[in-house]
């Protein structure tokens, strides 16, 4: 079942034409990669998906819904969320507290009459996705005091605490040791259980690990879409993204 589609997606700045025709598919259920060189347009095309960017023509939707115009924030309420390469976490909150904000954000209102029971709910589902996120032995520490990885994978958990259809994940193995790389693999793996997932990432060991389908972005038009095996084997890729890789 297609849960996002693009049609004939234009994005400009200035004479430079960043995302040019693109038409894409994701089907509901899928991991699915979005790779290039520099300049290619991934980025850009990403922001333009969950509305921090809106296109010059073309379309998107999202569970068959027209989101196109959308602001970001709209978007976001309908199940799409965001793990971006610079992490966005809150430095002085505990690790906690920062799932719990974001969960709260989608279950509560500011109600000061609010039966404890329902607090009492919100923070332990907040501390379950602390445990998928292998943080659940640091709830109580400042997200500051945190290492480079277990930040990022704080980043995710609170993309996971508003329940998304769509998680959106931005190189989120960007700096990582390949130790790191290797736990945040097999986190991703365990999160996309279920759930539909769209990794932009540069590290062509992690694509190749956990796609389902990857398509392949040059000069801001799409040039190949398969599956992993498909794309190693497409002559074109080779020629300007995979060689030498």
């Amino acid at each position: 079942m297609e849960i996002l589609k693009t049609e004939s997606l234009v994005k400009n700045f200035g004479g430079l034409r960043a995302i040019d025709e693109v038409n894409f598919r994701l089907e509901e259920g899928q991991l699915h990669s979005i790779i290039g060189p520099n300049g290619a347009g991934k980025s850009t095309f990403f922001k333009l998906i969950c509305g921090e960017l809106h296109p010059d023509s073309g379309g998107i939707w999202f569970r068959g819904e027209d989101i196109t115009a959308l602001p970001q924030f709209a978007i976001s309420h309908r199940g799409m969320s965001v793990a971006y390469q610079l992490t966005n976490i809150f430095p002085r909150l505990t690790t906690l507290e920062n799932i719990r904000v974001a969960r709260q954000s989608r279950k509560t209102t500011f109600n000061f009459w609010s039966p404890k029971e329902a607090l009492r709910d919100l923070r332990e589902k907040s501390a379950s996705i602390l445990e998928t996120v292998e943080l659940g032995s640091k709830r109580d520490e400042l997200a500051c005091n945190l290492s480079h990885g277990e930040q990022r994978h704080l980043e995710m958990g609170i993309a996971l605490a508003t329940d998304p259809v769509l998680l959106l994940l931005d190189e989120p193995t960007a700096g990582m040791s390949p130790e790191d790389t290797e736990r945040t693999i097999q986190l991703i793996r365990e999160i996309a259980r279920g759930r539909t997932i769209i990794l932009v990432e540069h590290k062509m060991k992690v694509v190749m690990k956990i796609s389902d389908k990857i398509t392949v972005l040059h000069y801001g038009s799409i040039i190949a879409e398969g599956k992993p095996e498909e794309i190693q084997a497409n002559e074109r890729v080779q020629e300007v993204y995979l060689k030498g890789r």
